[in-house]
């Protein structure tokens, strides 16, 4: 969204190559999923009114977005952005392999795709900063999990806040809570999340020898991974 992009340019402002890939790739691309969605609901759902349910959304994340609230650091702050790159790729594959259509398979498959691209780019500018900033493994991983419960409480969350009050006519499912959606989701991802892929894909940065080899390692990841939802949690 534009206000994040606003803040992040604040944050980089001595980072042209940064500046650059956030105006003509990452923004364009966020701002094209956000329109691929309102343009499917509409044609499935027309009787639900978008423009104020985003802007209720937008009520409340955009605070959110305010430069207070981002990692103490660039390093970090990248950091944090693979792991939401990283989350929201592995739940439009994991869309992908639940939706009934061809189109949406393709739409969800589209997503993906782009932000693994998005994940590579914040990959490597965290790369770039932490060559000079040396943060620790530890201090990496407080990043990476602080991070990824925000991805559940609060941008999911707020996302999920406006679904049940803003139909014209009655909605075409019963109402959720926010418990019951989780609970949904998760059986869901217990299925088709790539709960490994996501592991390696999050935990990545946090590679520095062979310990990082382990299996025991490897398996605790994966359950930091599936602990975001209670029934992947539950299997672990």
């Amino acid at each position: 969204m534009p206000e994040f992009v606003e803040t992040l340019n604040q944050m980089y402002a001595e980072d042209d190559e940064m500046q650059g890939w956030l105006r003509d790739t990452w923004l364009p691309e966020e701002v094209e999923h956000g329109r691929l969605a309102r343009d499917y609901i509409a044609r499935v759902w027309p009787e639900f009114d978008w423009h104020p349910a985003y802007a209720a959304f937008l009520d409340r994340y955009k605070p959110r977005c305010d430069v207070q609230y981002m990692r103490p650091s660039l390093a970090l702050e990248a950091l944090s952005r693979c792991v939401t790159e990283t989350q929201t790729a592995m739940m439009y594959r994991c869309l992908e392999s639940f939706m009934p259509t061809e189109e949406l398979k393709q739409m969800m498959h589209k997503l993906s795709a782009e932000e693994v691209g998005h994940y590579r780019y914040f990959r490597k500018t965290f790369d770039r900063y932490n060559a000079v900033e040396q943060h620790g493994v530890i201090r990496r991983l407080r990043t990476i999990v602080a991070r990824s419960e925000l991805v559940r409480d609060e941008d999911l969350a707020f996302a999920f806040e406006p679904l049940n009050d803003f139909w014209r006519s009655p909605q075409p499912f019963a109402p959720m809570t926010w418990e019951t959606f989780l609970e949904i989701s998760g059986d869901v991802m217990k299925q088709y999340m790539p709960v490994e892929a996501a592991a390696r894909m999050m935990f990545k940065p946090l590679e520095t020898g062979a310990w990082w080899r382990d299996r025991p390692v490897r398996a605790l990841m994966t359950f930091m991974v599936k602990r975001q939802y209670p029934q992947l949690a539950s299997e672990a």
